[in-house]
């Protein structure tokens, strides 16, 4: 597959009847020993049952829980690759899916690159291409739907996507702030396209999920705390736009206010929970800031997302 060396890392807490399902999809397309599953501490006999029945597959065993982000960094600096595919346990992939996403590589600018992901749970909404809008000071991301050709992508989805291991290297990887899960594959390409390299999308590659059944077992008032906390933590680790920065600070409060009447405590939760965090993301933007080849707006603008205010004169 045009030169490149490739080998798939699947994060992996308490999925044992996932990974028995879409295992074998994956060594359809990859020998076993192309393949590492990182068990983050499950307690399902997810390892005892890889090494019964996959046994050619590596499995590198976590002894504490750490999240996605923490095993999926466990697993990308165990291969030897230079490029690595990142699977969840509740994906499976169609025969020669690489076979169009390979050779995008041969751009020495790109990072990432995303298959379809067709979400049958969702009435076969392919969830891929990734965009956003950025509303009241916030950036809120979407899938893009009907997309169609080859189109940069605001993220790489982390539940499948194909990275260029030299440069996740250099970005040292998910940023286990994040941790346990949700924004850590937002953080990390809009970390990539700060230094000018791309995240894409080719529709001409097809993987299927099953959405969130990695963590659906979750407390949905956690999950969406979670999920509020690492929103504001990607806004101050990442946007430096002075307009942006500003329009965040007006509508932080009333947002904040809002949710609190509407009685979304998990979001006011999640602010709490970010609020103590804050001055470690900042410092983490400021570190990246010398690396920094695109702007706020580039990179939006590239991706399609909507709703960036217009620079007044």
């Amino acid at each position: 597959m045009s030169g490149f060396s490739i080998k798939a890392t699947i994060p992996n807490y308490n999925g044992r009847s996932l990974l028995a399902a879409n295992l074998p999809s994956v060594l359809g397309t990859l020998k076993p020993e192309q393949v590492i599953v990182v068990d983050d501490a499950s307690s399902d006999e997810s390892v005892e049952m890889l090494r019964r029945n996959f046994p050619g597959v590596a499995v590198v065993s976590r002894s504490l829980n750490g999240g996605f982000s923490a095993a999926a960094n466990d697993g990308l600096r165990s291969t030897d690759s230079s490029l690595v595919l990142l699977l969840n346990s509740d994906v499976q992939v169609t025969p020669a899916f690489l076979d169009a996403i390979v050779p995008m590589f041969e751009d020495a600018s790109v990072f990432a690159v995303t298959p379809r992901i067709i979400t049958p749970a969702l009435g076969d909404i392919d969830d891929g291409a990734k965009t956003g809008r950025w509303r009241r000071g916030f950036l809120w991301t979407d899938a893009l739907r009907q997309a169609s050709g080859v189109r940069p992508n605001l993220f790489a989805s982390g539940c499948a996507s194909v990275y260029r291991v030299s440069m996740l290297q250099e970005l040292g990887g998910f940023d286990e702030a994040y941790a346990p899960f949700y924004w850590e594959d937002v953080d990390l390409s809009y970390r990539a396209w700060k230094r000018g390299w791309q995240s894409l999308y080719q529709p001409a590659g097809l993987v299927y999920h099953q959405h969130s059944a990695t963590i659906s077992r979750a407390d949905p008032s956690r999950t969406n705390a979670i999920k509020a906390r690492n929103c504001l933590l990607f806004l101050w680790r990442n946007i430096e736009d002075l307009d942006l920065v500003a329009q965040h600070r007006r509508w932080l409060g009333l947002v904040l206010a809002g949710r609190a009447a509407a009685g979304d405590w998990p979001f006011v939760r999640g602010w709490r929970m970010a609020r103590g965090m804050r001055m470690q993301a900042i410092a983490a933007r400021n570190a990246d800031s010398r690396h920094r080849r695109l702007t706020d707006r580039e990179i939006l603008s590239a991706a399609g997302v909507t709703g960036v205010p217009v620079i007044r004169s």
